[in-house]
């Protein structure tokens, strides 16, 4: 599966555990008052927010580097003030003073507090839907929205797009059936992933096609890349019950140049993968800005 979408899977986890016990610590601050007996330092101290459950999770997410960092300083903000409002009423309550107006603070940051998380967890679950559920894959949907970013960043690495398609893909699903398909398809995304650096991204465009942003100084270390991958792939046994099935892929590659719109890049790929479709297949067309075509495979 993809690291970021196993990543989302194992935040949405310790949000939910870790909200779970805040709303036990609820229950704490009930026994804590009625008793007084024990000093809990979740709730007495100046910095009780780092000693609750939620806390020690939330200053582990903190300690990350995150896209989604400022969600995190939200609810850190909103949480940290829940626990000053529960101090507050229980100085209240001990100096024998009007509580009213610590208990209409308190219910105003726990709704804050709960309001932050649940934007939270919308963001989340909304990202997690673009990531797709077989492979574990960004979709299309990330691509669009990052890949103005990822082309501005680029910097002395240029950037490449690979568009290939497994060939004769329809054959598998035929003579193997759907589950068989769906095994070779999370087979190949996993050896992708596994063969690309970090700094560069898999997505599922739809059906048998993925695309590959590529971080390469020239045309020929870009194609030296996409066949590399093409040969690995090929190697590659998918064992699915009975069966073991290998396959090959065809792809369109092109350089991505500065300020260029996807749509265009992705008109140019899909140019060189039909040519290398109606060629031959299994091979790596690599295509210019204006339209030359070469088959780069070896």
């Amino acid at each position: 599966m993809n690291r970021k979408f196993n990543e989302i899977d194992s935040t949405l986890r310790g949000l939910n555990h870790s909200t779970d016990a805040h709303f036990k610590w609820l229950v704490t601050i009930l026994r804590f008052v009625s008793s007084r007996d024990i000093e809990l330092a979740e709730i007495t101290q100046e910095d009780a927010h780092d000693h609750c459950e939620f806390g020690q999770w939330l200053n582990v997410q903190l300690q990350q580097e995150r896209e989604d960092r400022h969600f995190l300083l939200d609810i850190n903000i909103k949480h940290n003030r829940v626990h000053q409002a529960c101090r507050q009423i229980l100085n209240t309550i001990e100096n024998d003073e009007g509580r009213s107006g610590a208990f209409d603070v308190f219910e105003a940051a726990l709704l804050d507090f709960t309001e932050s998380i649940s934007l939270y967890k919308q963001h989340l679950l909304q990202l997690r839907t673009s990531y797709d559920a077989l492979t574990g894959l960004p979709l299309r949907r990330i691509l669009d929205e990052s890949f103005d970013r990822l082309n501005e960043g680029a910097d002395g690495a240029g950037l490449y797009l690979l568009l290939l398609d497994i060939d004769h893909f329809k054959k598998v699903n035929d003579n193997y059936g759907h589950l068989t398909g769906d095994a070779v398809l999370r087979s190949l995304a996993l050896n992708l992933e596994d063969n690309v650096r970090r700094s560069e991204s898999v997505y599922r465009y739809g059906g048998e096609e993925f695309i590959i942003l590529l971080r390469a100084e020239s045309d020929r270390k870009a194609t030296a890349a996409a066949e590399r991958l093409r040969h690995i792939i090929a190697a590659v046994e998918t064992v699915s019950g009975e069966h073991v099935i290998r396959i090959t892929f065809t792809s369109g590659l092109t350089r991505v140049h500065r300020g260029e719109p996807l749509r265009e890049v992705l008109e140019r790929a899909d140019m060189a993968l039909y040519r290398g479709k109606h060629g031959g297949r299994n091979c790596t067309i690599l295509i210019g800005k204006n339209l030359d075509c070469i088959n780069v495979s070896h």
